[in-house]
């Protein structure tokens, strides 16, 4: 018997592969707060979607911890992206931490965002990924 779905992604959200900065801060448990200390670090995503976000980190976050996150999207039409930006802060849950190239690739799912700011991420997914328009 074999898996028909092997090698698919299962994802219910299209990802978006791009490098936005972030900043992010230990919330629990209390050894990830020591760990990162009482300022926000910065790191770069991986990819984004309506759901959560791949990070590369320094720091070796363990699964199941929960993270504040704050990024900024910008405003896009037609794959182009204006100069108007759009702050975000969401709280997260670590999903997966991998080592790669001497860091660490953070996988993080949002855990409660608001409907304004899911609207916002989703136009933002939706109008970078389609194909830049030459006139």
């Amino acid at each position: 018997m074999y898996n028909r779905n092997w090698g698919k992604d299962r994802r219910r959200f299209q990802r978006l592969c791009l490098n936005l900065g972030v900043w992010y801060k230990g919330l629990r448990p209390d050894e990830v707060c020591n760990m990162l200390g009482n300022c926000e670090r910065q790191a770069v995503t991986l990819d984004i979607s309506l759901l959560g976000m791949a990070f590369s980190s320094a720091y070796k976050i363990p699964a199941f911890s929960y993270l504040a996150l704050k990024f900024i999207i910008f405003a896009a039409k037609n794959g182009i992206c204006s100069n108007l930006a759009i702050p975000v802060e969401v709280k997260a849950k670590v999903l997966s931490c991998v080592s790669y190239e001497n860091e660490y690739r953070i996988g993080v799912s949002f855990t409660g965002i608001d409907f304004e700011t899911q609207q916002k991420l989703a136009h933002f997914i939706r109008e970078s990924s389609r194909p830049f328009i030459e006139f």
